[in-house]
Parts: C-alpha cells; sequence; structure tokens
C-alpha cells in the first residue's frame, strides 16, 4: 500500500491532521473495548451489535482518513485480526479507567 503520508501533510492543515488521528484513535479505543466486553463469557451474544457497529465505525473512519490523504495501513490491519489478539491492544489507562467505573458500579449495588 502507498504511504500517503507526504502528499497529506502538504494538503493538510495540521488541526485537521491531528482531528483526523484523535478521531481514528478514538475509534480505535471504542471497537477494542467493545471487542474487550464481548469476549467475556456470553458478551459476544450480548455485545454483538455493539461490536458490529464499532466495528462499522472504526472502518468508516479508517476510510475518511485515507481518502484524506493519511496513511492508514498499519491500523487497517487491526480489522483482520482475531478479537483475542486485539483484546490485548487496549491502552493501560483505558483499562484502569474501565475497571474504576465497574468497582463503582459494583459498590453501588453492594450497598
Amino acid at each position: 500500500m502507498t504511504d500517503h503520508t507526504d502528499s497529506a501533510h502538504g494538503r493538510l492543515p495540521h488541526d485537521t491532521r491531528e482531528y483526523l488521528a484523535d478521531r481514528l484513535d478514538g475509534a480505535r479505543d471504542l471497537y477494542l473495548l467493545a471487542l474487550a466486553l464481548g469476549a467475556r463469557g456470553d458478551g459476544a451474544t450480548l455485545f454483538g451489535r455493539m461490536i458490529r457497529e464499532a466495528r462499522i465505525h472504526f472502518a468508516a473512519v479508517i476510510e475518511e482518513c485515507r481518502i484524506a490523504g493519511l496513511d492508514t495501513s498499519a491500523i487497517a490491519v487491526m480489522l483482520g485480526k482475531m478479537s483475542r489478539e486485539l483484546v490485548d491492544n487496549i491502552r493501560p489507562e483505558t483499562w484502569e479507567h474501565l475497571e474504576k467505573l465497574m468497582a463503582q458500579r459494583a459498590g453501588r449495588h453492594a450497598g
């Protein structure tokens, strides 16, 4: 796949590149989080629609960035990986925050 990064740097303002990169990171995180939730027990059944929609959103953002001229070849490879491989790629700070939210929720229901 051709690297379009240089042409994107010439055409896109820095703020636009940053915005698209942030969207790409956010779509990636959303997809990984949906996969992680679905990987637990019956999660694939419970979270199947959310996983599908997160994947569609991720693919759309990748395409939007590609059309804008950003090199998306490395991140697009993620869509072809197995769910188990991807769950290990969730950022540690995302896991920490999710665990805190779950603990808070469990505390409210226990008391």
